[in-house]
């Protein structure tokens, strides 16, 4: 009898080797890009969009701010059912139609007249769109295709898409000082139509086995070389319900909640703020977009750190660097306090978002990490939403964001303390091969 013969279907599917080419990191570089387009054409361009609009609309901007809230509110209590649905089925379809809803409300907003078409399409339509697009779902898809190197994964997927703002801060200051903001919003409705919806529908797959594979590019094989499809086994990790009665959810969650509360403030009133102070708006958008510049090393560096170092402990530092560019951002009195305030912020703000996503990984693994994390985001979408309307509302009764911003600071600086109180996790319950 030949050993092939001998070896059971279960040995053989232990053995694995690594595919030279492997196809996560293919689906990183491509949900990178679409990262581009998702942020860049919504979340970054309405820092941008505010104030023109305001000012060449006369609405107001508590009013402007409520539609970008409730976007956000609703994109977290909808993180729940497409959670479950990306760890069930995957994120093709989701993203796909995602970018479709993204597209028509974009190209629709371009027509809006009143202040409530243009807070139900924002806060509804994109709402729903980012739910679908945005790292909540391309995290999970990562989540699932990578183990041992999940941060440089991450780490890939956040540097990428970091290109968001250089890209789409300034180029949508220039269309909207050229073209209008009318002309603008359908620009970018047509991006997201002609570029992510594409790529979408042809590249995201859900699951390294669903090719024969394991995380991290291992393929199974018999031993006369042959692959051989993984093992139908479920991913390891917890259930949501195991997850909801551990501590390091509910801290974790609250340190989520207050650290999206600021950063929320930041990206949709940085600018506004600036202008507010006697700085060109076209400068203005110019220094926000250099933000996304200077995130990339941090994005990079600081998430392949995470494969050898703790990433909570790292996230707990980028948040305190985080408050403490925001006070650097108060005390501007010119260009050169507004650089330095993109080299302190930028370089910490790329890396929060997948830090975060990494310690949420190594505490749970990756069975249900996308209803853990959607369940974990409809709880930080209150206080997300919060922020930038809070914002809005201060500036309108003070005539200045001075307050609004000491209290960003005062929120990262809690984040962060929360972070450090939480218990790190087993670092053999992190690993899932």
């Amino acid at each position: 009898m030949t050993l092939t013969k001998r070896m059971s279907k279960e040995t053989m599917r232990i053995l694995v080797r690594r595919e030279p080419i492997f196809f996560g990191w293919i689906l990183v570089g491509i949900l990178g890009i679409t990262t581009i387009i998702s942020y860049g054409t919504t979340a970054y361009a309405f820092g941008v969009l505010l104030a023109p609009i305001a000012e060449h609309e006369g609405w107001s901007r508590a009013a402007l701010s409520g539609a970008y809230a409730l976007g956000i509110l609703l994109a977290g209590v909808l993180g729940i059912p497409i959670g479950r649905l990306v760890d069930r089925y995957g994120g093709r379809v989701l993203m796909t139609l995602g970018s479709g809803i993204a597209a028509v409300v974009l190209i629709t907003l371009s027509r809006v007249r009143d202040v409530w078409q243009f807070d139900l399409l924002w806060g509804v339509g994109l709402g729903l769109a980012t739910a679908l697009t945005f790292y909540s779902v391309s995290f999970t898809i990562v989540a699932n295709w990578f183990s041992r190197r999940r941060g440089a994964a991450l780490a890939w997927l956040t540097t990428i898409g970091g290109l968001a703002s250089p890209i789409f801060i300034p180029g949508t200051g220039w269309l909207i000082a050229n073209l209008g903001w009318r002309e603008t919003l359908l620009i970018l409705g047509l991006i997201q139509l002609g570029v992510a919806l594409p790529l979408h529908a042809l590249v995201v797959r859900r699951h390294p086995e669903d090719l024969g594979l394991l995380p991290d590019g291992h393929a199974a094989f018999d031993p006369s070389g042959r692959a051989a499809p993984a093992a139908p086994r479920p991913p390891k990790g917890m259930t949501a319900r195991q997850a909801l009665r551990c501590f390091p959810f509910w801290s974790l969650t609250a340190a989520g909640g207050i650290e999206q509360l600021a950063a929320m403030v930041i990206s949709g009133h940085q600018i506004a703020s600036m202008i507010s102070r006697g700085f060109d708006p076209l400068f203005a958008a110019g220094i926000a977009g250099l933000i996304g510049v200077a995130s990339l090393p941090g994005r990079f560096l600081l998430n392949q750190l995470s494969d050898r170092y703790e990433a909570q402990r790292l996230l707990a530092l980028v948040l305190g660097t985080l408050g403490l560019g925001v006070i650097v951002l108060i005390l501007a009195t010119s260009a050169f306090w507004l650089y330095l305030y993109v080299v302190v912020y930028g370089i910490a703000f790329g890396a929060r978002s997948p830090l975060r996503a990494s310690v949420m990984a190594e505490h749970f693994g990756r069975r249900a990490y996308g209803t853990i994390t959607a369940i974990q985001g409809c709880f930080i979408a209150v206080p997300a939403a919060l922020g930038p309307l809070a914002a809005g509302w201060l500036y309108d009764r003070l005539g200045s964001y001075q307050l609004a911003l000491w209290l960003t600071t005062a929120s990262f600086a809690v984040a962060a303390v929360l972070i450090v109180v939480t218990p790190l996790p087993d670092a053999q319950k992190s690993i899932d091969f």
